[in-house]
């Protein structure tokens, strides 16, 4: 890093330091005049200071020797903008992703869409490889000649965060601190008429809270690519490693969110076998009587998490008529007991010990993300290769157990 670039990038640090500094503690009161007139001059010195500071990695990136040859299209759309990005570092058709950090620093921050990402039927493994063109499985089987320009994508689940309505926990820093209600509240105390003694006094209640801890904990993906895969395939290499990071984001969220319920929710039910579900226990967990309070204001979040195939076997229970499921059967929807169900197979399997239906209101689940999503494209650290870096940070956490649980099995 030259003298002239690092001074302007503390410069720009030290303005955005005093910027946050200036708003500290002013949230109920308006700005004075002074106060407006150094935030005004703050704004327009960083501005000066980013056209520098751009001018300077421009000079950088020549210094460099930047490739100058361009064999590919100049980002006619997002994905041909980042695979030129990625191939040539040429950040121009991907600057509006651009975003620079409190050093001044440029990065580029992808938001992966995960609300209408994929179903999972079968989870991929983890493959710690060097994506070439030599090993057929680590690449080499999407460059052949005549090759059909797209991948055949593996499905996988949405993130059910934002389809059950959980709470994002605002903040900043790496632990959140909530507050929550520890205990039921009391009936109010009955009081005599006050005598001259003044001896009946009010009952006093502080309440009971507790503080729920949201220590945000880092996930990270990396991807290795070769610069002869870049060049050769012909299969929107780009657009299918975006896709697949946004279906393992969206699972890894998933991952977490019922690790939490599975540990910090309420055995709603303990089922009487230790490998099926019998009628009549689905209702136990709907009609819980302390869960039943949160099922009052249903602002959408009350729902059911399960396995395909635990819905199914409960929705093929008979009776007379068939017990959970609509019939006839064209008029069958994915609902149990009036409430919607979702699938994740981050969800155990029917089995003894096993934790196989969640159900509650996960308003009551909180989670949070910081940030949603990090990437760092890494054209230098190894000859001949790209390296991809993702990586967010996330924790989820129940605020009411008895908002959300599950039915269990018994070991045997």
């Amino acid at each position: 890093m030259n003298k002239r670039y690092q001074f302007l990038v503390q410069q720009r640090a030290d303005l955005v330091n005093e910027a946050k500094e200036l708003l500290t503690g002013i949230d109920d009161r308006l700005l004075t005049d002074e106060e407006k007139a150094r935030d005004d001059e703050i704004a327009a010195q960083i501005e000066q200071l980013d056209v520098e500071i751009t001018r300077e990695e421009k000079r950088r990136a020549q210094e460099r020797g930047a490739p100058a040859v361009l064999k590919g299209r100049r980002g006619d759309n997002e994905i041909t903008a980042m695979a030129h990005f990625v191939r040539t570092g040429d950040a121009g058709s991907v600057s509006h992703l651009l975003e620079r950090d409190e050093l001044g620093v440029n990065r580029v921050t992808l938001h992966v869409p995960t609300a209408y990402e994929w179903r999972n039927t079968l989870q991929a493994a983890v493959v710690d490889s060097t994506m070439n063109i030599t090993t057929a499985a680590d690449g080499g089987n999407i460059v052949p000649t005549g090759f059909v320009n797209r991948v055949a994508m593996r499905k996988n689940e949405i993130m059910l965060a934002e389809r059950l309505g959980c709470q994002r926990i605002p903040g900043q820093g790496t632990t959140v601190n909530h507050p929550y209600e520890a205990a039921d509240p009391e009936e109010l105390a009955t009081t005599a008429e006050q005598s001259d003694a003044h001896a009946n006094n009010y009952e006093r209640d502080a309440g009971n809270t507790g503080l729920k801890a949201f220590t945000l904990v880092k996930k990270t993906r990396k991807i290795e690519l070769t610069e002869e895969i870049m060049e050769d395939n012909d299969v929107n290499l780009m657009g299918y490693i975006g896709d697949r990071m946004g279906r393992q984001i969206a699972g890894t969220h998933n991952a977490m969110l019922i690790t939490e319920a599975a540990a910090n929710g309420t055995a709603l039910k303990t089922y009487a076998a230790a490998a099926a579900i019998a009628a009549g226990e689905p209702e136990d967990i709907v009609f819980n009587d302390t869960l039943a309070y949160y099922l009052e204001d249903d602002g959408g979040s009350i729902a059911w998490v399960a396995r395909p195939s635990t819905f199914g076997n409960v929705a093929s229970l008979t009776g007379s008529p068939r017990l959970y499921a609509q019939t006839p059967g064209g008029s069958f929807q994915k609902e149990l007991l009036g409430y919607p169900v979702h699938y994740s197979n981050k969800v155990a399997a029917t089995a003894a010990s096993a934790k196989d239906l969640y159900f509650g209101n996960w308003f009551y689940m909180g989670y949070r993300e910081a940030p949603e999503l990090r990437f760092i494209m890494d054209p230098y650290s190894v000859d001949g290769l790209v390296i991809l870096k993702y990586s967010f940070r996330a924790v989820y956490g129940v605020l009411q157990a008895g908002a959300l649980g599950f039915g269990q099995h018994p070991s045997a």
